[in-house]
């Protein structure tokens, strides 16, 4: 394992000027160069020398590009519009120049013929948008930030302009990157080297293609690496997390291998982990940039990183056609969420796929709803709800009706082919229908009532009866979709007195009629036990949660009497992380029934018993409270937790939720204030229990009908 300062012996492409700087190393690592499945040219070559000013939040930035073709009579740069450009020179001789609107523009001399020509342009812009402050969510993974300079570092994204941009020009660049001595810099492509002169810290980094620009980190690095034979890994952590190097390096080259056996070779040069100064879970080409408290979660390793790999095959190796749809999380979703759930055993892929359903119905499935084909990005728990739980649910469809072989094969072709290439659901369509012999008419209604419609099939049986025949008996009845037309292949199970019998009945638009043959007694029909079809749940299968609270659209907040002076401020934090900041607030005393009929209601406090009984009429779930302890389902919590929080349906007021936050007698501002900063992050949960702040408890409330299970009486 190497530590801090990395050289990587290149292909010698690179003018000798800009590498007179490398000059005394720590420590030589050879590599060979990483396998790449596809050649391409690209022809420009973009030369930058960047000095990060981190005191006065900014950059200066001196650039060659070397044009191989001539674009026009000038040349159109696309840069931060609050850059100010110090000069531009063309062929060596000074030139003209323009600047509006981030638009640069330089002249061109006439043409020479085929010589390439040299543009030169130095510039410098300050970058400061305002970081998150303490977030209480993080359901915006950027929290608007694009770029920000600071003592901590530097976070560029490739949207903020630092980079010169030149529209339909995909160039090779050589970058290096000047900070204060011990700050390091991290980009996409293949390292260079880190060095020390003077007071600076040099980073040198070749990247090429850029196809969707560059985004840059820089921060006070501890750089460690792992050579896994095929790609260099690396950790560029903070001192303080440093510790966590050799567990990052290790999961990381078994993704890698993981993810290249399944789809193809990796398209890039290296794989880094790389920590950020604010909350972030970005994952660019050839490495992924992750908070401080993400990066130190104990499952992250195993869970998030896997999911960072797999984009650099779907997302930054074959590239997302935005304005048809972001395809790219949903499928990234499903080969690393997903897929490490199903090898783990049968019963998690179930339990995963059902979690999708579930998610999706508290979430999404209302008014927050919209077609795939308008994804673009997560920016609350509905637009993951659908850009990434439905999608990843679409592509199993897709696995269930063309098969395992031939997806998985259809998955290596379309890398295969349109690796670096924009690419849509249309471009999916094709290669599935291709690969899956699946017809062109069944693959096209297929995508678009699940990619260009928003929405799921509503179904339900009806009209379900049994009947002794000759030599045996009959099921049958309808599968309907009220208020819903989609073509389906849908699973039926029936439980016998002699075992287990299956179908699959098809729905084209409507509703279809089934009927079973069985020598045994029918004693209970289900349908998709195995929960392979996307659908609406109906609200007795979901169970309240989490996110039932965050996908309300009718939320009551309510302050119990008995929360002291300063809680009214913590209960509009807890709100904020529920993305429900704007519910109407109200004190208990002045509650009446009246007020929350037909609204679902989160309580804050210990509230009185009077106003209990009229909330949680039943005692739901067998859910007892008192000042110095709670249980729930027969599972005491006394000595065990200072906070429960819980969330009930209450059948008297139209299936409306009920949602309690109650800490014990004397629990402390902080434990109190530290539970609610993390029940945001318990999504799926119905009851969670907290002491000192940390989870000591949590569970779901069991889901025991559905307009999907019919049991037979005992009559036949």
């Amino acid at each position: 394992m190497e530590r801090l300062l990395i050289v990587y012996r290149g292909r010698g492409r690179f003018k000798p000027s800009y590498l007179l700087f490398m000059l005394p190393v720590i420590s030589c690592l050879a590599l060979g160069p990483a396998p790449h499945p596809a050649e391409a040219s690209f022809p420009d070559r973009h030369q930058l020398q960047v000095q990060l000013r981190l005191e006065e939040r900014s950059i200066a930035v001196a650039c060659d590009i070397i044009l191989s073709s001539r674009p026009d009579d000038h040349l159109s740069v696309h840069i931060a519009p609050r850059a100010r450009v110090r000069s531009a020179w063309v062929a060596g001789a000074a030139a003209p120049f323009t600047f509006e609107a981030g638009e640069l523009l330089i002249p061109l001399p006439p043409s020479r013929g085929a010589d390439p020509v040299t543009v030169r342009f130095s510039y410098e812009a300050v970058f400061d948008d305002p970081l998150p402050n303490d977030p209480l969510s993080t359901d915006n993974p950027g929290f608007g930030v694009t770029g920000t300079i600071g003592p901590q570092g530097a976070f560029l994204l490739p949207g903020c302009g630092w980079y010169p941009r030149i529209a339909g020009r995909p160039a090779s660049v050589l970058l290096e990157v000047a900070a204060p001595r011990g700050i390091y810099a991290v980009t996409a492509g293949r390292l260079i080297g880190h060095q020390e002169r003077g007071d600076q810290s040099l980073s040198t980094w070749e990247i090429e293609p850029v196809v969707e620009g560059v985004a840059l980190s820089a921060g006070p690095y501890v750089v460690e690496s792992r050579n896994t034979g095929k790609v260099p890994v690396y950790t560029y952590l903070f001192p303080e997390s440093a510790h966590l190097s050799a567990r990052y390096l290790e999961a990381a080259a078994w993704h890698l291998d993981f993810h290249e056996a399944l789809h193809g070779p990796y398209a890039f040069p290296k794989f880094a982990i790389v920590e950020n100064f604010f909350p972030t879970g970005y994952g660019f080409p050839s490495y992924t940039l992750l908070g401080t408290t993400v990066l130190r979660l104990p499952f992250i390793p195993d869970t998030s990183l896997k999911h960072e790999v797999a984009h650099n095959w779907w997302g930054n190796g074959v590239l997302v056609a935005r304005e048809s749809g972001n395809w790219a999380e949903g499928l990234t979703t499903y080969v690393a969420d997903y897929l490490r759930e199903e090898r783990s055993s049968a019963e998690e892929g179930l339990r995963y796929r059902r979690q999708i359903l579930q998610e999706y119905a508290a979430l999404a499935a209302s008014n927050e709803d919209f077609p795939l084909s308008r994804f673009l990005g997560r920016t609350s728990p509905a637009t993951r709800a659908v850009g990434y739980g439905k999608s990843a649910f679409v592509f199993h469809m897709i696995r269930q009706r063309i098969g395992d072989d031939r997806f998985w094969r259809s998955l290596q072709r379309l890398y295969r082919e349109r690796l670096f290439q924009e690419t849509s659901w249309e471009d999916l369509r094709q290669v599935f229908t291709e690969t899956g012999a699946w017809s062109p008419a069944e693959s096209r209604r297929f995508f678009d009532q699940w990619v260009q419609q928003a929405g799921a099939p509503r179904l339900e049986l009806r009209e379900v009866r049994r009947r002794q025949v000759d030599g045996g008996w009959t099921a049958e009845g309808v599968l309907a979709q009220p208020g819903s037309s989609y073509d389906l292949r849908f699973p039926l199970q029936l439980e016998t007195d002699g075992g287990v019998e299956k179908q699959v009945i098809f729905i084209h638009g409507g509703s279809a009629a089934f009927s079973f043959r069985s020598p045994h007694r029918p004693e209970r029909l289900v349908g998709d036990p195995e929960a392979h079809v996307l659908r609406h749940l109906a609200p007795e299968e979901v169970p309240p949660s989490v996110n039932s609270v965050k996908g309300s659209r009718s939320l009551v907040a309510v302050l119990a009497s008995s929360a002291g002076a300063g809680v009214e401020q913590t209960f509009q934090a807890f709100l904020e992380s529920l993305g429900q900041g704007s519910a109407p607030m109200s004190r208990e005393d002045r509650l009446k029934p009246s007020d929350v009929e037909g609204r679902d209601v989160v309580l804050f406090g210990r509230p009185r018993p009077e106003t209990l009984q009229w909330l949680l009429p039943s005692r739901p779930n067998g859910i007892q409270l008192s000042g110095d302890g709670f249980s729930y389902e027969g599972q005491e919590a006394e000595g065990s937790g200072d906070c429960l929080f819980g969330v009930f349906k209450d059948p008297l007021r139209k299936g409306s939720l009920t949602a309690l936050f109650y800490p014990l007698e004397d629990t402390s501002a902080e434990s109190v204030t530290a539970a609610v900063r993390k029940i945001t992050h318990y999504g799926k949960y119905s009851v969670l229990t907290f002491a000192d702040g940390a989870n000591c408890g949590k569970a779901i409330w069991p889901v025991t009908e559905s307009p999907l299970i019919f049991t037979f009486k005992d009559a036949p």
